[in-house]
């Protein structure tokens, strides 16, 4: 099925104002994750809150190398998708 070029550019734009947001908060938290996270014992609490928070980030890379957005990522051939 093909897609026309209005729905790409629209889901690309929907997909990369998000990653924007995305990391826009990532640098307005950076300073309170250093603080509160990083300088502190780490716990399951911790562990917890990397785990969530740096997954968004890995599920990104994802969804932009199934795009073939990231030249170096071959999910394609990994997945078997056309």
């Amino acid at each position: 099925m093909q897609i026309p070029n209005g729905d790409l550019f629209m889901r690309y734009t929907i997909q990369y104002s998000s990653i924007a947001l995305l990391i826009y908060d990532y640098f307005l938290t950076l300073t309170d994750e250093i603080k509160y996270i990083w300088l502190k014992e780490f716990k399951i609490s911790t562990v917890l809150y990397i785990a969530c928070r740096y997954a968004l980030i890995s599920n990104v890379l994802f969804v932009l190398a199934l795009a073939n957005r990231i030249p170096h990522l071959r999910v394609r051939a990994i997945l078997n998708l056309p």
